[in-house]
């Protein structure tokens, strides 16, 4: 399976260090592969739609005659369809691109690393080699999926200085037409939009929008079943603020418990006070507290080279980046990546009760905008 796009705008294939879409570079791979795998061995071609468009006249018409010669498949995004045929045939993958943001959806990934080739030009010879795909952390995939979408929805780019102010602060609409304005008029819940020109708008009225002042920085977790590691649940904890996690009636927290969502069986297991998360103000990152509040079952802290040890009631600790804690052995809970919240991200979910309880929401306090 060759990532066409990604081999056309590779500048590691010749012409090396010339960063454009150019189809003759999938001509030396391809001979790269007959080269090293025989001329028996077949090739698929998987190409996003854009690629149409981005090359030369020349290279659309060679590619519309490449289309009648060899098993060549169009999609919006070319990764999924590559993905999917690769993993359903078990080919190989030829492409550079890690397929960080798609290691949930195809997890096969990280276990079959020796599929997937990437390659290098010496004396002009082009010869293919594995990638170097690795294994990659949660919170590496949750950020690379948070990047994807503000990117593909927003047009902001959190690695970029400038965006990363756009993402940092509260925005207000000062457009009394605007539908959004009406409906926020202190401040926007949702991201500006970057427009054409860079400027943050409205992604409403796609008017101008005022700059308020800087967000907090919350932490969001994520809940998923302990045996089958399947997620059901995220929430976010706002800088300075703390809540109660467990199940049914709970008067500052989350109930993991909840009808509203498909919690395991044994989710019965887990106190109803079970622990005290908490986001503490720092003048770095924000420090992550657990506290056990003596749970019945108890609450077991995993830690890289660590053995697992299970937290003594009462006992506080401050949660690392790729800590998971296990409530009860039914439910484990771990910091996602996340890095940037709107308004409307920062909202817990509003959970009903399970088992006739009640959960009554702490909503996170509003930012501070003083001396705006």
């Amino acid at each position: 399976m060759v990532d066409v796009s990604n081999v056309c705008w590779s500048d590691a294939l010749p012409p090396t260090g010339r960063h454009f879409p150019l189809l003759e570079r999938v001509f030396l791979v391809r001979d790269a592969w007959h080269r090293q795998y025989g001329q028996r061995a077949p090739l698929t071609l998987v190409a996003d739609n854009s690629l149409r468009r981005q090359l030369s006249a020349e290279d659309q018409e060679r590619l519309r005659r490449l289309e009648q010669e060899v098993e060549l498949h169009f999609a919006k995004t070319a990764d999924p369809t590559l993905l999917s045929l690769a993993e359903r045939r078990g080919l190989h993958v030829i492409s550079r691109d890690q397929f960080t943001d798609l290691r949930r959806d195809f997890p096969w990934i990280a276990s079959a690393p020796a599929r997937f080739l990437g390659w290098r030009t010496e004396a002009g010879t082009v010869r293919l080699e594995p990638s170097g795909i690795r294994p990659v952390s949660a919170q590496v995939v949750s950020r690379a999926l948070e990047g994807k979408d503000l990117k593909f929805h927003q047009r902001l780019d959190h690695r970029n200085p400038v965006h990363k102010r756009i993402l940092g602060h509260h925005w207000r609409c000062e457009d009394a037409g605007c539908l959004k304005a009406l409906i926020w008029p202190d401040r926007l819940h949702d991201w500006p939009l970057l427009d054409a020109r860079g400027v943050a708008v409205c992604t409403g009225c796609k008017g101008a929008v005022r700059r308020l002042g800087p967000r907090t920085r919350p932490r969001s977790f994520v809940v998923a079943d302990a045996r089958t590691g399947d997620e059901y649940l995220r929430f976010p904890v706002g800088e300075g603020d703390a809540l109660e996690v467990g199940r049914g009636e709970l008067r500052y927290g989350i109930n993991l418990a909840s009808t509203e969502v498909d919690a395991p069986a044994d989710v019965n297991l887990v106190s109803r006070r079970h622990l005290m998360l908490s986001v503490e103000r720092t003048s770095g990152n924000p420090r992550v507290g657990v506290l056990d509040l003596g749970s019945v079952n108890g609450t077991v802290l995993e830690r890289a080279n660590s053995a697992p040890r299970r937290l003594d009631a009462g006992e506080s600790v401050t949660l690392r980046e790729k800590d998971r804690l296990v409530l009860a052995g039914a439910v484990t809970l771990r910091l996602s990546g996340q890095q940037h919240f709107s308004d409307e991200q920062q909202q817990l979910p509003r959970l009903g009760a399970a088992g006739g309880g009640r959960t009554r929401m702490f909503l996170p306090e509003d930012a501070d905008t003083s001396g705006v």
